[in-house]
């Protein structure tokens, strides 16, 4: 056992001398992160700023009835098309129309009134004339019995019934000369009622107008709020539509670009945008700013007109609007694989990355459909910066340039 016990441990020792020894160990590589650079190149670029705007129409209208009545017939349904004058609701007349007759004969009442009346004073200017005469004649009568009774050849009585017969003709001559002069009074009270008949018959004849409720404009109807047999009464409200010719967009911007869209409005530039609703494209212009800021907003409403009227649009629908800003100077068009955070890009000086802070001014579209985003920084037309995105970016990191694509991403851009 002792002979066995040493032979095994000559063994051993004899293998561990013979055993190779391990292969020396490589130098460790410095490995440097592979990275892409496009030149800078400042020039003037007009910033697309992306807003979400709703379409809206400043003339929208709620159709109501003006007096009670029985819905007899609606006309039109909700989303159809109509011309200004088209019946919207027809409404029953026949209590309306009974009343616009009783008016149209007060006044034709008190048109004959008035002619009458025009009648009798050319009546009573006639009359007066002749009664005048009679008056006249009538006096001389009296007057001759008076003689005759002072003279003791005629009687007392003759002379009572002339005297008597003058008394009376003169108080009919007052009564005609009261009733000329009192004509033009007559005349103004006839024309103040023929007046007050007309208005009254006029109102009549608009409540039998307003039974028909028709479209004030051309328009696309909204709502409809009536169903035929319905009691309707004044105020409600029977269809609501919208003016064709009037809608517009309505998008929020941002408080950042309102001194640029402010300033072009007054001298004058127009501001075009894009209206992006599905595959479909709309072409907007920048009308208008909104009058007031409501509550928690973090700008002020754009309100935007189409350039071209367009009647498959529905009033309510959302989607982005691509404002086209006015164009900016020594701005600088960069992927956004270029951006870190919201303020930062690096360029590359000798293999390094330098941090550079940003403004951000927005998008600019690409001739290939991408979307870029538009600076300012202070850097040299031709430095090179990072588009590279990388993890553990940071001032100081040494980089190795991608020399097999840098070629062709500098031609893209400089053909953009």
């Amino acid at each position: 056992m002792p002979l066995i016990i040493l032979a095994g441990t000559m063994l051993v020792i004899t293998l561990l001398v013979l055993k190779p020894s391990a292969p020396p160990k490589k130098p460790a590589l410095d490995l440097l992160p592979l990275v892409q650079t496009l030149p800078a190149a400042p020039q003037a670029h007009r910033p697309t700023v992306t807003l979400y705007g709703r379409l809206e129409s400043p003339r929208e209208s709620n159709l109501s009835s003006t007096i009670n009545a029985y819905v007899a017939r609606v006309l039109v349904e909700e989303g159809h098309w109509v011309r200004a004058g088209d019946i919207i609701v027809e409404l029953e007349d026949s209590d309306v129309r009974l009343i616009y007759q009783q008016r149209q004969a007060e006044l034709e009442d008190l048109e004959a009134q008035l002619a009458s009346e025009q009648a009798r004073y050319q009546t009573d200017i006639k009359a007066l004339e002749v009664e005048q005469e009679l008056v006249a004649l009538s006096q001389k009568s009296a007057a001759r019995y008076e003689k005759l009774v002072e003279r003791n050849v005629g009687s007392d009585l003759n002379r009572d019934e002339a005297l008597q017969q003058a008394r009376a003709q003169a108080l009919s001559l007052y009564n005609r000369e009261y009733a000329v002069a009192d004509h033009p009074n007559r005349l103004k009270r006839l024309q103040a009622q023929l007046a007050r008949a007309q208005a009254v018959r006029d109102q009549a004849a608009l409540d039998l107008a307003r039974t028909r409720i028709t479209a004030p404009f051309d328009g696309r109807v909204t709502a409809i709020n009536a169903s035929p047999g319905n009691r309707v009464r004044p105020g409600d409200v029977l269809a609501s539509l919208f003016d064709a010719a009037h809608v517009e967009v309505r998008a929020q911007i941002p408080s950042r670009y309102l001194n640029q869209v402010e300033a072009a409005l007054q001298q004058g530039i127009e501001l075009d945008a894009v209206f992006a609703l599905n595959d479909k494209r709309v072409a907007l212009r920048l009308e208008r700013l909104a009058g007031a800021i409501g509550l928690g907003q973090g700008g002020v409403d754009g309100l935007f007109a189409l350039q071209q009227p367009d009647r498959n649009l529905t009033l309510g629908r959302a989607g982005e609007v691509y404002l086209h800003m006015p164009p900016i100077a020594d701005s600088i068009a960069l992927p956004p694989t270029a951006l870190y955070g919201q303020q930062r890009i690096y360029a590359v000086r000798e293999g390094l990355l330098h941090t550079i802070m940003i403004q951000r001014l927005g998008e600019v579209l690409q001739a290939n459909g991408e979307r870029w985003q538009l600076v300012q920084a202070a850097v040299e037309p031709g430095e090179p910066i990072l588009i590279t995105q990388l993890s553990n970016a940071v001032g100081g990191l040494r980089v190795k340039l991608d020399t097999a694509t840098a070629e062709p991403a500098a031609e893209s851009s400089s053909h953009e």
